[in-house]
């Protein structure tokens, strides 16, 4: 028997591969059980869903820009399905290797409110809290983006060590944008 924490894991997993680009992913119990043949929506990330069919359930992407609607078991725009679902996105602390080595371990996860699941294969943007771009990442299966400055940086160490800000952008109508901040200290 197959635990929901490894159901969880093959969804996260699934959906990594979509992000990706590669085709329909199988997943086991990607969106709880598939005892019964049908279209399920995946809640932590309204982008797919969940094919069942003689018990195996397989993800599907919805088409660009459209979110699937559970009723009726179809992708729609999203403002015809359900308000933009909120994000929120967690920071941690991050440390100055000198100004010519830039500054390393800038971190955020993003997901979904209420959602159990990290919001996968969403561009991030860290900034100085003064708004200097520091660097850009993508967010993992697990909605965990990372990156380092590059080095030799050209920003004021007072502004730097004030700490940083990671920013989710949001998509139009799906999902809403999401920031957090975090300290920078001196390695």
């Amino acid at each position: 028997m197959v635990s929901r924490i490894h159901r969880g894991i093959a969804a996260a997993a699934a959906g990594a591969l979509l992000a990706l680009g590669l085709a329909a992913a199988p997943a086991v119990g990607a969106a709880g059980d598939c005892g019964t043949d049908g279209r399920l929506p995946r809640p932590q990330d309204h982008r797919f869903y969940v094919q069942c069919a003689a018990g195996i359930a397989t993800v599907h992407a919805c088409p660009t820009g459209q979110v699937f609607a559970p009723g009726p078991q179809v992708c729609d725009a999203p403002d015809r399905v359900r308000p933009a679902a909120a994000t929120v996105a967690g920071a941690g602390p991050a440390k100055l290797n000198g100004l010519l080595f830039g500054v390393k371990n800038l971190n955020v996860t993003v997901r979904i409110v209420d959602a159990p699941a990290g919001l996968d294969g969403v561009p991030i943007t860290f900034t100085t809290l003064g708004g200097r771009q520091l660097c850009t990442a993508v967010t993992d299966q697990f909605g965990a983006a990372r990156c380092d400055s590059p080095p030799r940086l050209t920003v004021p160490l007072d502004e730097i060590l004030r700490g940083y800000r990671a920013t989710y952008a949001g998509i139009g109508g799906i999902y809403l944008a999401s920031s957090a901040t975090a300290p920078v200290s001196l390695l």
